[in-house]
């Protein structure tokens, strides 16, 4: 895949994702068309397996076309079965996690998907956070586009641990220097813990309930993206390009 496209996919793979799915569910698109600022849209797609929750398939994803980067995080257990269709669905960018038994091949299923559709999709590693880092040598060394550092696990009931979820991002992106890829945080972001997740250098953070449970979703959107910016200057300039 062209170089250029990609790095340009890339840029935009920043600032706040948007939890789709945490829009109220029988308005999902009126609530979207509020969020008129919103560039990246966060779909978490659910099998009931790998984790206990169930959510929409890739045909929210391909209702989304249009809205901006769309970012499809596989939260299910067999993401092989997955990635074809959420290609179609044009998914810019597909993150299977590191603790689903195909997770190698699944994000070699990615780049073949892009190189098919003649198109950049970007291929990334989700981690929960009882994964120790030491552990995704193998999955690291396939070098993602992006990295997907969890705050919480679905599958425990656990609140979500935004400082840990940090130090761990600090360290991933001092693992993964040699190939610099897109840091990513998800989970228990509200605008009194975006600032932590942020100093630590992450380029995207997606956050869905404090957005769509706010009085005013786009002036919340707005208020957390100015507190990443604000975080960003203060941990030292721009993210990873």
């Amino acid at each position: 895949m062209d170089g250029v496209s990609r790095a340009a996919l890339r840029a935009r793979a920043r600032g706040i994702g948007v939890g789709v799915f945490a829009a109220p569910p029988a308005a999902m698109g009126a609530a979207l068309d509020r969020l008129e600022a919103a560039e990246v849209l966060h779909f978490d797609l659910m099998d009931g397996v790998f984790v206990p929750q169930f959510t929409a398939g890739p045909a929210f994803v391909a209702a989304c076309r249009g809205r901006g980067f769309l970012d499809v995080h596989l939260m299910v257990a067999d993401p092989l079965a997955q990635i074809a269709a959420c290609a179609e669905a044009g998914a810019d960018l597909i993150s299977v996690h590191a603790e689903a038994p195909n997770a190698a091949q699944a994000l070699a299923r990615i780049r073949s998907e892009s190189a098919r559709l003649g198109r950049p999709i970007l291929a990334g590693l989700a981690v929960m956070p009882g994964t120790a880092l030491a552990a995704l040598s193998g999955l690291l060394a396939l070098r993602p586009d992006v990295i997907l550092v969890l705050a919480l696990d679905p599958r425990d009931g656990a609140p979500a641990d935004v400082p840990a979820a940090a130090a761990r991002l600090a360290k991933l992106r001092a693992l993964c220097a040699d190939f610099a890829p897109v840091l990513a945080i998800d989970g228990g972001i509200t605008a009194e813990t975006i600032a932590e997740a942020c100093l630590t250098g992450a380029d995207l953070v997606v956050s869905g309930s404090a957005i769509f449970k706010a009085a005013d979703p786009a002036a919340m959107l707005a208020r957390l993206a100015a507190v990443q910016q604000a975080a960003l200057q203060q941990a030292g300039g721009a993210p990873n390009g």
